[in-house]
């Protein structure tokens, strides 16, 4: 039995025991199924300290809000509501306003009636509303890429977070899951407002963050901007706390890296969005972590761990 088979079963153990509903004798069991070898005991500690490592474990156990059969389930006791609305829509304003919506994992092309075409990224959320002399947008939450259908008569205008974007024609991504909204240009250029400062002019090849007012313009990575909209995503020398919370994007539940060293470990390449279990499997392959997927949790930590 490979070593991950046997770290499987010892999380089901410790979720067994810490469910509330233990059998007579089945704390015995567990002592004697650790004692069955080296490895089995390795894994058992293993399995424990990451138990340990998990912030919503001790509520669960204390409150045994739920009959858990795996490791995930407890370890999300605390925040199962929050991670059903997250999987349906990205805020509960968004499935009651957005015209167009994605579900997490998902992505989406919406042809406009004028033309123009909107690419939704995983958990997003659009409402439209065109008329004679105007082309509103309203993007509640997740990230959209814009390609605009030329109308020098009806500016084409796109509200995030405390700001707008607007263009004429033109082909830009606005990302609004931070604090702040990334608005991103590859084609043309679009003018970006936030709280009653001036103007930004950005043009292609050139991004910026705004909140309370825009940021400074900066260069954009234009090989791998947008590139989710192909089904990629691309790291040059990223941290891997960064990708995972980029990944995490497209994945049910939660990521969990158990190591603060590991957090900045840089990362470099391509993952294809269409197979997330081969998100996990090439993050192994080419870093020095283990992956460990259960429902609504990937756990990742070093690989001496």
């Amino acid at each position: 039995m490979s070593r991950i088979d046997l770290e499987n079963q010892a999380l089901d153990w410790l979720v067994e025991l810490h469910s509330g509903r233990v059998e007579a004798g089945r704390r015995r069991e567990f002592a004697q199924w650790r004692a069955q070898s080296p490895a089995h005991e390795s894994a058992a500690r293993s399995a424990e300290a990451l138990w340990g490592a998990l912030p919503a474990t001790r509520a669960a156990r204390r409150h045994r809000l739920l009959r858990p059969r795996r490791l995930a389930v407890v370890a999300a006791a605390a925040c199962v509501a929050a991670l059903a609305v997250a999987v349906a829509l990205p805020t509960p304003v968004a499935g009651i306003y957005a015209d167009y919506a994605t579900r997490t994992g998902e992505r989406r092309l919406v042809e406009l009636a004028d033309g123009s075409r909107v690419w939704l990224n995983s958990a997003s959320a659009l409402s439209v509303d065109f008329s004679a002399s105007r082309r509103s947008l309203h993007l509640y939450g997740g990230e959209a890429l814009f390609e605009v259908a030329r109308d020098a008569q009806r500016p084409f205008v796109v509200h995030a977070g405390d700001g707008e974007v607007t263009a004429v024609g033109t082909r830009f991504d606005v990302d609004s899951r931070g604090p702040g909204v990334q608005v991103a240009v590859t084609e043309g250029v679009v003018r970006v407002e936030a709280g009653g400062q001036p103007a930004v002019r950005l043009a292609a090849g050139e991004r910026l963050a705004y909140q309370a007012a825009p940021g400074p313009v900066q260069p954009l990575d234009l090989d791998s901007a947008s590139a989710w909209q192909r089904g990629k995503l691309i790291f040059n020398q990223r941290p891997l706390g960064e990708v995972l919370a980029e990944l995490e994007r497209y994945l049910p539940g939660r990521i969990l890296l158990t190591d603060e060293v590991l957090r900045r470990h840089k990362v470099s390449g391509v993952f294809d969005l269409d197979d997330p279990d081969a998100l996990l499997q090439t993050l192994q392959r080419l870093q020095p972590v283990r992956v460990t997927r259960l429902p609504w949790l990937v756990v990742v930590r070093p690989v001496s761990s």
